[in-house]
């Protein structure tokens, strides 16, 4: 009998222990609930060594508020938590984003970059990418997917696609670090979305913090740089061009 795509990768993860000292879960509905399960049941299976799994949600009643220890819910606005505690959060740590989001990550950097006395705003319009969806969302981002159709929050993202049957050959996430020359951008920044246990996709918070350092680095000197600013798994993405100006004398 032959092996499941889905076998192979639960195989390969009952092989591995990732040891991470926190996880920030964005939303505690059911979606962030369910990430936040995924991580327990890593945990419980020993392929998970960790001491806080934090679930960021203002309703204090939200689904992930039944989960026990580890588990602790902070109950503020996303925008809010993250502009208070992020940049200071433990770098060996992960962050677990919320799939149907505002761009959390480009309006922290934002506001990164005004805390340094420097001025965020918007760039030009990101480049059509000739994507199966792309779409522009209410915020003013771009939505991009390889998928034309609904996947599920807990894609794997397997090296064989689940839906089409075909070997997945692309990475939104590698695409997007390749600055477009029509998006009139010096350079990208790209938080990767790269699963890490079963169904969760996270980004180290090493890597954020050494995107902050980049964009902020650019309020602090020289004539100003424009930003591709992505939030990408290998198939999604929110994306948007930021223009960071220097701190003045």
């Amino acid at each position: 009998m032959g092996v499941s795509i889905l076998d192979q990768a639960k195989g390969a993860e009952s092989r591995t222990l990732a040891r991470v000292p926190s996880f920030i879960v964005i939303g505690g509905g059911a979606v962030g609930a369910r990430m936040a399960g995924q991580l327990l049941r890593a945990e419980a299976a020993g392929r998970l060594r960790t001491g806080a799994i934090v679930v960021v949600d203002r309703d204090p009643s939200c689904v992930a508020s039944s989960l026990g220890p580890p588990v602790t819910l902070a109950t503020e606005d996303w925008e809010e938590w993250l502009a208070g505690h992020l940049g200071a959060w433990d770098p060996e740590g992960h962050l677990v984003p919320y799939h149907w989001a505002p761009h959390l990550l480009e309006g922290w950097l934002a506001g990164e970059v005004r805390r340094a006395g420097g001025k965020a705003e918007r760039g030009g319009p990101l480049a059509p990418r000739d994507l199966p969806f792309e779409r522009a969302t209410g915020s003013g981002d771009r939505a991009l997917s390889y998928a034309s159709w609904p996947c599920p929050p807990m894609c794997i993202e397997p090296r064989l696609c689940p839906h089409t049957r075909g070997v997945r050959d692309w990475s939104l996430a590698a695409d997007l670090a390749r600055p477009d020359p029509r998006d009139s951008a010096d350079e990208s920044v790209v938080f990767r979305t790269m699963h890490f246990v079963y169904g969760v996709g996270t980004i180290p918070v090493r890597e954020i913090r050494a995107a902050r350092d980049r964009v902020v680095g650019a309020a602090r000197g020289g004539a100003g740089r424009t930003f591709v600013i992505a939030t990408s798994s290998h198939c999604h993405a929110l994306a948007a061009t930021m223009r960071v100006i220097p701190v003045t004398a």
